[in-house]
């Protein structure tokens, strides 16, 4: 079985969109924020993607570094937020 870019692609905008949808459909702060660390996924497979189909024009392991990047900036993102929202509900 052979992938394209093109599927690829249409993963990662699965995933994005995936994530866009759980953040804006749960009405509580800590369920919204779970769609968070989905957009970032999607955002990390399109980077490997990318970097996979286009190693020819520059470092082969880009991506795979910015999609480490995307999951420990998700991380801090959905602590911070649990963080926040768990001071917010003892007000």
């Amino acid at each position: 079985m052979s992938v394209t870019l093109v599927a690829v692609l249409f993963v990662a905008a699965g995933l994005t969109a995936l994530g866009a949808f759980i953040a804006a459909w749960k009405r509580d702060l800590t369920g919204a924020l779970t769609g968070i660390p989905v957009m970032f996924a999607g955002a990390g497979v399109a980077f490997v993607g990318v970097a996979r189909f286009g190693a020819s024009s520059g470092a082969p392991l880009l991506g795979q570094e910015m999609a480490v990047l995307l999951a420990i900036a998700a991380l801090s993102a959905v602590g911070l937020g649990i963080g926040l929202a768990g001071r917010e509900g003892t007000r």
